[in-house]
């Protein structure tokens, strides 16, 4: 199951609105099937003796728990888009503070920068949507720009100070690049995702079940209760993963508008 839900939270949101919508509407018309066969036969009647008070628990149980991971995955994103904001602001911190070293300095500096840059784009963001980031994976341009810095030999307390800036800012750089490769493998537990389906496939079926004689009653609560579950499961997967390549996600873009020239 966690492979199928990786691969609809790697669609696009209007994507995985269909597929969540298609799957939930199918599960429904089968219960309406069943519901309406079960409804011409002996059963029905001892069917009928269901009471509405038995969604009660169950819709309250799938309440909270839709709660508990909408919080926990839109405080993942925000923990996300924080991470990219100090990397970003603490990589372009640096590139300014390299227009006080030496020309030869600077533009060692600036060339470490920007391959830090192609490095995130190309290797970090595409490893972090396959939950493969890792950081065994040196950022070469991060310890080649500490190198750079250390190798300056400073002449005045002001240049001294600017060095240990920029040390400082590649060091921050450095923690946001941890953080945010473990952000990157946060996700709703395959555990979290089977009990969601079926708390929400109990109250579709105990929802047929209490129409069983009232074809027109319970077609249209079936409706509007499989469209309000694929609305929460359309957003708990468009949010679910910050760097996945669908859904609702971060886009290094963000990196591209540091000045490195």
């Amino acid at each position: 199951m966690q492979a199928i839900i990786y691969w609809i939270e790697e669609q696009s949101t209007a994507g995985i609105a269909v597929i969540i919508l298609l799957l939930t509407y199918t599960f429904a018309l089968i219960v309406f099937g069943v519901a309406t066969y079960l409804s011409r036969r002996s059963i029905a009647e001892e069917l009928k003796a269901i009471s509405p008070v038995t969604l009660t628990p169950l819709a309250v149980i799938l309440g909270l728990m839709l709660a508990f991971l909408a919080a926990r995955v839109w405080e993942n994103v925000g923990h996300a888009q924080e991470y990219v904001g100090r990397e970003v602001g603490a990589i372009s911190e640096a590139a300014l503070l390299a227009n006080a070293f030496p020309a030869d300095i600077r533009a060692k500096l600036r060339a470490d920068l920007k391959k830090h840059v192609d490095f995130i784009e190309t290797v970090d963001w595409p490893a972090m949507g396959r939950f493969q980031g890792s950081l065994r994976t040196e950022p070469v341009g991060l310890t080649s720009a500490m190198s750079t810095i250390l190798s300056f030999m400073t002449a005045h307390p002001q240049q001294q100070l600017t060095q240990q800036r920029a040390l400082e800012a590649i060091a921050r750089a450095y923690d946001a690049r941890v953080n945010r490769i473990r952000i990157s493998h946060a996700e709703i537990a395959p555990i979290q995702w089977t009990v969601i389906l079926i708390l929400a496939a109990l109250i579709i079926l105990t929802t047929g079940l209490i129409h069983i004689g009232r074809p027109r009653a319970k077609a249209t609560t079936l409706v509007i209760f499989s469209t309000a579950t694929a609305v929460c499961l359309t957003l708990l997967m468009a949010y679910d993963r910050p760097f996945a390549p669908g859904g609702i996600t971060l886009d290094p873009s963000i990196y591209r508008e540091i000045n490195l020239d």
